[in-house]
């Protein structure tokens, strides 16, 4: 496996970035990770000692480019964005700007400074309602609900050009829903595993609820498994042209049933209010993840019962 020297982070502070930044430290002890974040859903708390930091829109062109000259970073990992649907729904022209042109603007920047590659994270979200299962990147058409998942999506045809007219070397990886320890349940764009146990353990901050009949499902995946794709895929020796990944479980689980698992390990009750359905929201997930096991050699690391209890045991560590 490859030893980078130096990495760029960006939304370092975030929830996947700061599990990222963590694991891989603890992988490449000798590698130098710079980051970037501009803590508008991150959290200061959540970043690493060692990293080399700044607080910073990607949109803020010369801090990228400061950035680029200084530290000459091999490998770049996006991980930032503004992940809230909701808000892309209210704000779309200002999710829009950071989501896409924050992302074509760091590709640019990694073209110009001759990065190594470029990896992607994408969402499983632009897949949107295709019924069929479990969800190819070949078959399943783009289908957007969103404007969330349009923007996640036009960030990959935007690697695979900058990978054919520029040969920057680009991957793309779609992640299914993605949950763990450092994911707040209080936060608008939490999963529900995290609201749930939000609303058990600090429940002046969150009130349990679900939409719907419950038993819409999701391929629920453990923030490990992402992490772990994304040091895949800066091992892998194939070269990329925006080649995209699934990565996810390829084992969904109905709401209702993780009510079940919430309360077996837990010990507690969980009481939920009930909410009609939202419109948009995608009925069932799942990931066919053969091609990233083909190509990547990637399997998930932690599986679900392994993952929450994972999760259960942070929430009860926290203090507030």
């Amino acid at each position: 496996m490859v030893s980078p020297k130096t990495i760029l982070v960006t939304g370092c502070a975030g929830f996947i970035g700061s599990n990222f930044v963590k694991q891989f430290s603890q992988r490449f002890p000798k590698a130098k990770i710079i980051g970037i974040d501009d803590l508008s859903t991150g959290r200061k708390d959540a970043l690493d000692p060692a990293i080399t930091f700044y607080k910073g829109s990607i949109l803020d062109e010369k801090l990228i480019e400061k950035i680029f000259t200084k530290h000459k970073p091999e490998y770049v990992f996006h991980f930032a964005a503004l992940p809230r649907v909701f808000d892309t729904i209210e704000h779309p022209r200002h999710t829009s700007e950071v989501n896409i042109i924050g992302t074509v603007a760091l590709l640019e920047a990694s073209k110009n400074h001759r990065v190594k590659r470029f990896v992607y994270s994408s969402s499983s979200l632009v897949y949107g309602n295709d019924t069929k299962l479990p969800m190819k990147e070949s078959e399943n058409a783009f289908d957007p609900k969103y404007p969330y998942s349009v923007q996640k999506y036009v960030g990959e045809p935007f690697c695979k050009i900058f990978s054919e007219l520029f040969g920057l070397d680009t991957v793309c990886l779609r992640y299914f829903t993605v949950f763990g320890p450092g994911q707040y349940g209080d936060s608008p764009y939490s999963t529900v595993i995290c609201a749930w146990l939000e609303s058990l353990y600090f429940p002046k901050n969150k009130k349990a609820f679900i939409t719907g009949d419950g038993n819409q499902s999701r391929d629920f995946c453990h923030v490990n498994n992402v992490v772990w794709a994304n040091i895949l895929a800066t091992a892998s020796k194939r070269r990329f042209v925006g080649e995209v990944f699934n990565v996810g479980s390829g084992s969904p689980i109905r709401l209702n049933e993780v009510k079940k698992f919430v309360e077996k390990y837990t010990g507690k009750q969980l009481v939920l209010a009930r909410l009609p359905k939202r419109i948009g929201d995608v009925r069932h997930t799942c990931a066919d993840i053969a091609k990233a096991k083909r190509l990547l050699g990637y399997k998930p690391i932690t599986d679900f019962g392994a993952g929450l209890k994972q999760t259960i045991e942070w929430f009860k560590a926290r203090r507030a």
